[in-house]
């Protein structure tokens, strides 16, 4: 598309139409299909687009989401966003070439850690936490939501897959301490707002004992949260703004992140564990997913004169979990190793000092900057990491024998 319909809503009416109208017809997109997929007459789509009929914000979402989806865009996906798995074992190369398939030499070691763990080894931001021979505590893995992506750069290059790590981490007696999958939201087909107010009016039924929702101002923007549970429970909900998230996070504009909402189903422990079980024993990540959902929380329609619990399901969380449930596939989306973390802190801490030196060197003829920087001395680390960003893929990874993963 030549416009991100998702960017035009504080545009006025007559604007806006004019650019959906383009839309529809560079995408030979006909109107009976669109009011078709919105469950709408023709005459009262056509009443709309011709401004007979007021144009709402929540109308406009409708029709860029029906749009969006007849031009074959992804309504929603499921992915990984956060593994934690602990093995009993002390030897953390068996680790490495069994589930990364990575030659030791390219995890750098670092002397702290976390969760008790006295030090760590690292691949870009997948990492394995590490305790002495004589505590119990073993090996654990944690990789986070840009650690899941570089794993599924070594999965995708291995013609392996998650099903394929998963069932190699049991092997090793791992135990799933926390799994999050989460769904994205492409189309806002769930909108944060919408839910938020439904939750505030207690149009929903769940075994949670806890709902929260907060909301963030920053450059006349407002991200929103929903979350369902105590971060110290087994199970717990969290559904954000992804756009906006990034925004105030990273400073990406809207455009460039195309998930507009996430729904993260973080797992503990026993339950972690039978989410796994259950992935690898049928290989339906919808099933597994909505299986929870459904099992804790569903959005509800008031009735005058009801009982909460005969009230029927809302609209759009029905579409939610049946529409487009049905075609809910596991997403891989897989990144190289980079340094975006040493870059962001360059710029945050760095930058403005090195700047001023540059600025000084400039007016007196000096290269103080560039003495600085030449005499200055790696670390074992940080050579690693140059070998880490520099080797390609047939380097840095060992062959695995091929199983028939999904």
């Amino acid at each position: 598309m030549n416009e991100d319909l998702t960017l035009i809503d504080y545009q006025v009416q007559a604007d806006w139409l004019n650019i959906f109208w383009q839309q529809l017809e560079d995408k030979k997109i006909k109107q009976s299909q669109l009011a078709k997929s919105m469950g709408i007459s023709r005459s009262y789509l056509n009443q709309l687009l011709n401004s007979k009929r007021p144009l709402t914000e929540a109308m406009r979402q409708r029709l860029t989401a029906a749009f969006r989806e007849l031009s074959g865009i992804t309504a929603l996906n499921i992915c990984f966003d956060y593994v934690r798995i602990r093995f009993p074992t002390h030897d953390v190369d068996e680790l490495i070439v069994a589930l990364f398939c990575i030659k030791p030499i390219y995890f750098v070691y670092e002397p702290y850690g976390r969760y008790g763990y006295s030090g760590k080894f690292r691949h870009g931001d997948m990492e394995i936490f590490v305790s002495p021979e004589d505590d119990n505590r073993g090996s654990l893995i944690e990789l986070k939501g840009k650690g899941c992506r570089e794993l599924e750069g070594i999965l995708v290059a291995s013609e392996q897959s998650w099903y394929d790590f998963l069932r190699q981490a049991l092997a090793l007696d791992g135990v799933v301490k926390r799994i999050d999958l989460a769904i994205n939201d492409y189309l806002d087909v769930l909108p944060v707002h919408y839910l938020i107010k439904k939750s505030m009016r207690h149009e929903y039924i769940t075994k949670f004992r806890e709902c929260k929702y907060f909301v963030r101002d920053k450059d006349n923007l407002k991200g929103e949260s929903l979350y369902f549970g105590s971060r110290k429970s087994a199970i717990y909900f969290c559904i954000y703004q992804k756009d906006i998230e990034q925004y105030f996070k990273l400073g990406k504009a809207l455009a460039e992140t195309k998930i507009k909402n996430r729904f993260e189903i973080r797992v503990f422990d026993e339950r972690a564990e039978q989410t796994v079980a259950d992935l690898l024993a049928y290989r339906n990540p919808q099933r597994t997913v909505f299986g929870i959902i459904n099992n804790y929380l569903r959005f509800v329609k008031p009735i005058a004169n009801k009982p909460t619990s005969k009230w029927p399901l809302d609209d759009r969380w029905t579409q939610f979990i049946g529409k487009y449930a049905d075609k809910l596939r596991l997403a891989v989306s897989p990144e190289p190793v980079t340094l975006d973390q040493t870059i962001q802190w360059i710029k945050k801490q760095v930058a403005p000092s090195l700047k001023m030196l540059m600025a000084i060197d400039s007016a007196k003829s000096e290269d103080t900057l560039m003495t600085i920087i030449a005499e200055a001395k790696l670390s074992e680390n940080q050579q690693v990491m140059i070998q880490q960003m520099l080797a390609s893929p047939e380097e840095i990874m060992i062959q695995q024998p091929k199983h028939n993963g999904d």
